[in-house]
């Protein structure tokens, strides 16, 4: 655009099939323009007529942008010399380049740390895929939707201060007290509905956790496989994480004659390892209560698929053996249930419980209310437990039909084994490739797994996978293992060729 006794006008674009009319977008394409400072302060604009003849509008649609930006104070007429930008927003404009305010240091970590666990995960899953084999996916039919709509239609219509108010950030009382009943029935833990505080899942209660017992630097002991969710909260907070391999028994205790600084936290899943599905044993448990009573550390507890066991004993938890109080359980109605009602709970001894709700109501508030009462009725009517015994009865059908099915038609990539508890099955590579890569394919197919590669800290484990049954009929298993067999197959002919 030629400028006439004023500076050039670049960008301005009007949309003349746009509903906002054309003054409007005129108006405020230079009012931007103005505040980012493309027209710095001091600019003298084209005349009206030019503007009229270089942008095919007419007069009256210049003349009221110019008045609208001219009240505003972005604009400045001098009499005889023409129309300039007022020196009334130049602080407005940013100092180029133009820039963000850099992340904190302890941001900036948080961040590249999820960029290396999460950017290359090849386990995306499209939760449309009704027969994926995602380890953590319940089976949907299985969700007792007419008892739970039911409960929530109790609630959802109250307008009363406790529905529709703030909440207490230690959770509803009622539903602590139920939460208290169940873990004391199921998992014998022998607390009180006091030492509760009701979460809107494990992944809060691992980050309020982390800030409430963590220093940056303070060293953290995770699970060599583990869980990926509890160590990225504690490595957010800058501190590092060692791992130790995992046996027949559990985990295995860290070398306390290494000269290294002993950990502040050891994160565990003695009731169900993850993922690997080892329960530590009777004896493995003592020396890890022994370790955090010899060291001064604490031992978060991960309760995870503890509920859904299908065969043997379930041994008891840290919790109900500590006496020193260095324990603390987290549990979730995420599998027993299901992951998107976002309810969970964390256990804790007395003098952590009031520090651990005012935390935890900074970092985020407890779960809606509602759902919050629904979850109390459900469980004070013994629903839960009878959605239990279906569902282990539900489970342990697909868990056969998978393994059959694997036996019948993959049985030359994979070994697996029956699990006594849990959602999925680690199925073994016969062949040593990267299991990541297998994964990465596999989901390039339309079938979606986990694999154990991206569960390692350092430790060298033979490739696989981890196979989800729950979220397959067992009618149905056998169309779905063929359909991994198949990409299976797709994946394998395009790498041999490339």
């Amino acid at each position: 655009m030629k400028s006439a006794g004023g500076r050039l006008l670049a960008g301005l674009e009007l949309d003349r099939a746009a509903a906002q009319p054309l003054h409007q977008q005129l108006y405020a394409q230079l009012r931007t323009q103005i505040l980012t400072g493309t027209l710095p302060t001091g600019t003298r604009l084209p005349s009206t007529r030019t503007l009229v003849t270089e942008l095919g509008v007419s007069r009256i649609t210049v003349v009221s942008a110019f008045e609208q930006l001219t009240a505003e104070g972005f604009l400045r007429s001098r009499a005889g010399d023409g129309t300039y930008v007022d020196t009334l927003w130049s602080d407005a404009a940013p100092q180029r380049p133009m820039s963000r305010p850099p992340l904190s240091e302890r941001g900036a970590a948080t961040s590249s740390r999820g960029t290396d666990l999460f950017s290359e995960a090849p386990h995306v899953w499209a939760p449309a895929e009704t027969e994926s084999f995602v380890a953590s996916q319940v089976a949907s039919s299985a969700f007792p939707a007419a008892t739970w709509k039911r409960l929530l239609g109790r609630h959802a219509g109250r307008t009363d201060p406790l529905a529709i108010g703030y909440s207490d950030p230690h959770g509803h009382r009622p539903l602590r007290e139920a939460i208290a009943d169940y873990v004391n029935d199921v998992r014998g833990l022998g607390c009180t509905a006091d030492q509760i505080v009701v979460t809107s899942g494990a992944q809060q209660a691992f980050n309020v956790l982390a800030v409430l017992l963590l220093d940056a630097g303070d060293p953290v002991v995770v699970e060599d496989p583990g869980h990926i969710s509890g160590r990225l909260a504690f490595q957010s907070q800058g501190c590092p994480v060692r791992g130790v391999p995992v046996d027949n028994e559990g985990a295995v205790l860290p070398d306390e004659h290494d000269g290294a600084p002993p950990a502040r936290l050891a994160c565990l899943t003695p009731a169900r390892h993850h993922p690997l599905g080892i329960a530590m044993s009777p004896a493995r448990r003592a020396e890890w209560i022994a370790w955090a009573q010899r060291n001064g550390s604490w031992i978060v507890e991960d309760d995870c698929d503890s509920e859904l066991r299908y065969r043997g004993k379930l041994l008891p938890t840290l919790f109900g053996l500590d006496l020193s109080r260095q324990v603390i359980t987290v549990g979730s109605f995420s599998k027993v249930l299901a992951p998107s009602i976002r309810l969970g709970y964390c256990v804790l001894p007395e003098d952590l419980v009031e520090p651990f709700a005012s935390a935890s109501s900074v970092i985020g508030r407890p779960p809606a209310m509602v759902l919050q009462l629904a979850l109390t009725d459900f469980l004070a009517e013994g629903h839960l437990h009878s959605h239990l015994r279906r569902t282990r009865r539900l489970y342990a059908a697909r868990q056969d039909a998978l393994l059959d099915a694997i036996d019948q038609q993959m049985s030359h990539r994979v070994q697996a084994g029956p699990v006594d508890a849990g959602l999925h099955v680690m199925g073994w590579l016969r062949e040593p490739v990267d299991d990541i890569e297998v994964a990465r394919g596999l989901a390039a197919g339309g079938v979606y797994t986990y694999p154990l590669g991206e569960y390692k800290l350092t430790r060298q484990l033979p490739p696989a996978l981890l196979i989800g049954f729950a979220g397959t009929a067992a009618e149905h298993m056998p169309q779905a293992v063929g359909r991994m067999a198949a990409a299976w197959d797709r994946w394998e002919r395009t790498t041999a060729g490339s």
